[in-house]
């Protein structure tokens, strides 16, 4: 066990396991950020369902490297997010994600709250293998046993650089990992073509990420107003979100 901080999105001071032999790290506190164009389609929807959008079937460039996978695609600051997207040539109305690990808050509201299960790509080589597959380089059934088995340990997410900015990290979700994570808040920013407006949905505040689960059935309107869809209050997700917070603040008040 090390107390030192192994990624640049997680906090300081928290308990880090690795594995005897491979670089596969258990740990947690962290904060993640998804930058995605925003579009008039997305005028509406609530902000579960935007948040969820984000996890998606692996198809392009990474479909031979994580076949039949859904993943999600994340990074350690809005910074490197926005770098991300704007090598793809997004324009100037974007939506931020900033989520964290559900287990991490005082009040989880996910029923899944272990630590994260982290590869860190950037030690054993699967880096070198993204890099390859972005530039189109095909390969070897070798490498793609390599990583499969590593994918067998069962990992959240893996971790590796950003070539959009010196310096910043990326992550790749698995499904398993993203069910771990809660939103903190989820901003909009339109440029001045759309009427320069901005604004914000927030779904946890404070240190300890204390959680309003009501927030995830907000939406925003055109000029980056908000609105709430009042059936989000009878589905699933919520009140499933609502139990599990219920039994939060009642171990806390058994201590």
């Amino acid at each position: 066990m090390s107390w030192n901080r192994t990624f640049i999105s997680q906090s300081f001071g928290r308990p880090t396991y690795k594995h005897r032999d491979l670089p596969i790290y258990i740990t947690n506190e962290f904060d993640f950020y998804r930058c995605v164009e925003f579009v008039p389609d997305f005028y509406g929807k609530t902000a579960s369902d935007l948040f969820n959008g984000n996890l998606r079937m692996c198809t392009g460039r990474y479909s031979k490297l994580f076949p039949n996978q859904k993943l999600s695609y994340w990074a350690n600051s809005p910074k490197t997010a926005r770098a991300e997207i704007k090598k793809h040539g997004a324009g100037n109305n974007i939506l931020t994600f900033w989520a964290y690990d559900d287990g991490t808050s005082t009040f989880p509201t996910l029923l899944n709250q272990e630590p994260l299960i982290i590869i860190d790509g950037r030690k054993c080589g699967i880096q070198e293998l993204i890099e390859r597959v972005d530039r189109d380089i095909s390969l070897t059934d070798s490498e793609l046993k390599y990583l499969a088995d590593i994918l067998q340990e069962a990992p959240d997410c893996l971790v590796y650089d950003s070539h959009a900015l010196e310096g910043g990290e990326n992550y790749i979700f698995f499904e398993k990992g993203f069910r771990k994570l809660a939103m903190r808040e989820l901003q909009l920013r339109l440029g001045r073509k759309d009427g320069g407006n901005n604004n914000r949905i927030v779904c946890a505040t404070s240190s300890d990420y204390s959680p309003h689960i009501k927030s995830y059935g907000e939406i925003f309107l055109p000029k980056a107003k908000l609105g709430f869809d009042e059936s989000y209050l009878s589905s699933e997700e919520y009140l499933c979100r609502k139990a599990v917070l219920e039994q939060s603040y009642q171990k806390m008040r058994n201590r």
